[in-house]
């Protein structure tokens, strides 16, 4: 679940685990002068960001408590203390149908430590991906909030085993144990907090652990008879020396031809493709989240990367395909990484989760797949240039065009589904100096359109995400010994999404989130550790518009 500290390099800067040598040297030059909790004297702000809250209705509550301060300091123990494990009892008090179910994790630690990848899963079905901060020496405190409405299917079951693993390590130098409380609260309904409609039915493939050896896995999965829609969601993330920063890695016949900067292989595009019965139904591609150790923990102090507390779980609607799962015979449902690098521990981890929804007024349904244009892969070209002595400059470029459509016949009619994806990547790198000079700009476009009709009016869904990544990295030495490393990135995420019944658009939501860190750290003649970022976060939707910004410097907020 999470890097074990043999397994990485133990430095402050990961990305000499993304360059290779150059930067492997310089790194542990910086760590040396400059351990976690002094990077702006022992203290710095608690973990703060722009993004909105969320929306809780006013009804009567009840709130759950599942775990109360749980530390975890080795998950590699024997035993070791990760998973935590409990039982989930929905309160009797606050009976569903619920307006909302919210899950809330506090968290607390101090000392020196790595980020860590943690889960959360109940009945087996994962509902949160999160990572920790860095602590400072003196201790901070975070806090995360997860809507885990659509999962209510669970909790109208009974009593849920509930999982909580973050696999940490302490030892001399690594001090910070994490201590962690979650609770769910369960919200009633009524006429201005209407009970939300979900699924009737969640179903799970399990845990998934995809490599370059093993790029592909699935499950047997069987269905209801009386299916009519159905929705995937992927969580998924890269881990390991290279995989954690595969939007950044280099074409193989770049790392061929330099071995001597050990860099990192197989491009910068990665794609996971959910497949139905061995046909691919839908592709994922993840969003370059960055933990709050990555190239440079200045960056995130005290603002993390965006998702990096709340990984996305990728949307995939796969109702075109309902009608080849009907026979209430098992169906695989399967998951394949196109790329991955050998190296020690990298690996694709993450679940797959399926929300069914069936009608009511059948015993079983029928359908059909009528028309499938979705590729195997995703078309991805390459542009290198090789300019000797570990520099280069490369583009690379993947797009996916898919069609699929299908019906199926419900008793109140028959309902068409049509989905179509079209998804574009480019990736344009600059490395020069071995490794100690890289320009990144990333850009990725995902337009997903889904329609219906029969049974009622035409309805289309449509959602567009907008996921730039820009970076600058620099070291440079001087004849005195002086070191200087200057790291900058812009991150961003902006997301459209709108529905139209008939001819006239009912809904309309948008989301505009930038992140702008900066790092400085110089050795030699005198000591500079400084940051700063500035977060810009927007959106409207049935809410009403939400806007705020945030600035800090050296850790903490400015006014």
């Amino acid at each position: 679940m999470t890097r074990r500290p043999e397994s990485r390099t133990p430095v402050l800067r990961r990305v000499a685990g993304l360059i290779g040598a150059a930067a492997l040297a310089l790194s542990g030059t910086l760590t040396a002068a400059a351990p976690a909790h002094a990077d702006f004297g022992s203290d710095y702000h608690d973990p703060v960001t722009a993004t909105k809250p969320l929306t809780r209705p006013d009804t009567r509550s009840c709130t759950v408590d599942v775990m109360r301060d749980r530390e975890f300091r080795n998950g590699y123990g024997n035993p070791p203390d990760t998973p935590y494990t409990a039982t989930l009892t929905p309160p009797a008090a606050c009976a569903g149908p619920w307006s909302a179910v919210v899950l809330d994790i506090h968290g607390q630690v101090a000392g020196r430590q790595f980020d860590r990848i943690f889960s959360v899963r109940v009945g087996g079905v994962q509902v949160l991906l999160s990572s920790t901060p860095e602590p400072s020496k003196d201790g901070i405190q975070w806090n995360v909030e997860r809507d885990l409405t659509r999962y209510a299917p669970l909790f109208t079951a009974g009593p849920q085993p509930f999982s909580f693993d973050l696999a940490n390590v302490t030892d001399a130098t690594y001090t910070g144990v994490y201590k962690i409380s979650a609770s769910l609260t369960f919200y009633t309904a009524d006429d201005r907090w209407p009970a939300t409609h979900n699924a009737d039915q969640v179903l799970t493939t399990g845990p998934f652990s995809l490599t370059q050896a093993a790029p592909s896995t699935g499950k047997d999965l069987t269905f209801p008879p009386n299916l009519e829609r159905l929705t995937a969601e992927v969580y998924a993330r890269g881990g390991g020396a290279c995989e954690e920063f595969a939007y950044a890695s280099a074409p193989d016949a770049f790392v061929a031809a330099n071995p001597s900067i050990g860099a990192c292989g197989k491009g910068p595009f990665r794609e996971l493709r959910l497949t139905v019965d061995g046909r691919v139904a839908g592709a994922v591609w993840p969003y370059p989240v960055i933990y709050t150790g990555g190239w440079d923990p200045l960056l995130w102090r005290p603002v993390p990367g965006i998702f990096a507390f709340d990984l996305p779980a990728y949307r995939l609607d796969l109702t075109p395909y309902a009608g080849l799962l009907l026979d209430g015979r098992p169906h695989s449902l399967g998951i394949t990484v196109n790329a991955a690098e050998a190296q020690s521990n990298d690996v694709w981890t993450g679940q797959v989760n399926l929300f069914a929804e069936v009608d009511h007024g059948a015993a079983r349904t029928s359908g059909q797949l009528t028309d499938y244009r979705v590729a195997p892969e995703a078309t991805v070209g390459t542009e290198l240039t090789d300019h000797g002595g570990g520099s280069g400059d490369w583009t690379v470029t993947a797009a996916r065009h898919d069609l699929a459509r299908g019906w199926v016949q419900t008793s109140h009619g028959r309902i068409t589904t049509e989905v179509r994806d079209d998804l574009s990547f480019s990736s344009a790198q600059q490395l020069r100096d071995g490794g100690n000079d890289v320009t990144l700009h990333n850009g990725t476009d995902l337009t997903r359109t889904t329609a219906t009709w029969g049974g009622g009016p035409h309805r289309t869904t449509t959602v567009h995400e907008g996921e730039p990544l820009d970076v600058t990295y620099k070291v440079t030495h001087d004849a005195a010994g002086n070191t200087d490393q200057n790291t900058a990135m812009d991150l961003g995420y902006h997301r459209e999404a709108t529905t139209s019944t008939g001819n006239h658009v009912t809904e309309r939501s948008t989301v505009d989130h930038t992140l702008q860190p900066t790092a400085q750290r110089h050795d030699g003649d005198r000591t500079v550790r400084t940051g700063s970022s500035a977060e810009d976060y927007r959106s409207t939707g049935p809410d009403g518009p939400y806007h705020r910004t945030l600035s800090s410097v050296d850790g903490w907020p400015k006014p």
